[in-house]
């Protein structure tokens, strides 16, 4: 009975032993394993991690490069802004020193052109057939019709109100007539204006008589 016990006991704690074994390999291999999760865990962090830092530099890399773009696009603008001003103002000053030129070579012939004027009205209705009056009056059209071409014009002045820009009286005349007063009555020398491109330019004004 004795040897039998004995018997039964050794086989318990064989068995025992046996599942004490097992268990220690299950907790040694669940040690392992956790520690290879955590290994794998702390390599996907740092993995991550680096990532991310990556991104940040990416990220910070481009807002600079758009700050860089924007001042780009902001300087471009001034520039160009100031680049068509200063084109405006060069071309303004051409415009004004070719227009200057233009006058001052019309002004120097245009006492001729008044002669002319002054000549035609001296001549008889009789004699305006004659080839002498008809030359005259033909070189007369011809040099009003070339100032007209360069936008030169005569300045009108009968039956208006002076104007102190176009009109300087030389003379006046007494009017009884109230409607009449203060209007031009004759011109003594007639002048020229430029007006081309909404640019008004007196040449000469024209020399006037007003009833008074």
């Amino acid at each position: 009975m004795s040897h039998k016990t004995d018997k039964k006991n050794k086989h318990h704690e064989k068995k025992h032993e046996k599942q004490t074994n097992n268990q220690l390999e299950v907790d040694f291999d669940t040690t392992e394993e956790l520690e290879i999760d955590d290994i794998q865990d702390a390599d996907t962090q740092k993995w991550t991690d680096s990532l991310q830092q990556e991104i940040d530099k990416l990220a910070k890399d481009l807002a600079e490069m758009n700050q860089i773009a924007t001042k780009a696009q902001h300087d471009y603008i001034n520039l160009k802004m100031d680049f068509d001003s200063y084109q405006s103002r060069t071309e303004s000053r051409q415009a004004d020193q070719k227009i200057d030129t233009l006058t001052d070579v019309v002004k120097k012939f245009l006492p001729f052109v008044e002669s002319l004027r002054k000549s035609l009205d001296t001549i008889s209705e009789e004699m305006r057939d004659q080839p002498l009056a008809t030359w005259v009056q033909m070189t007369y059209d011809n040099f009003l019709k070339t100032l007209e071409s360069l936008g030169i014009s005569q300045i009108q002045a009968l039956g208006l109100e002076p104007d102190s820009l176009l009109h300087e009286p030389v003379n006046v005349q007494p009017v009884q007539d109230e409607a009449q007063k203060w209007k031009i009555i004759a011109e003594f020398e007639r002048g020229f204006v430029y007006n081309k491109w909404d640019i008004k330019k007196v040449i000469t004004t024209s020399k006037v008589v007003i009833w008074q």
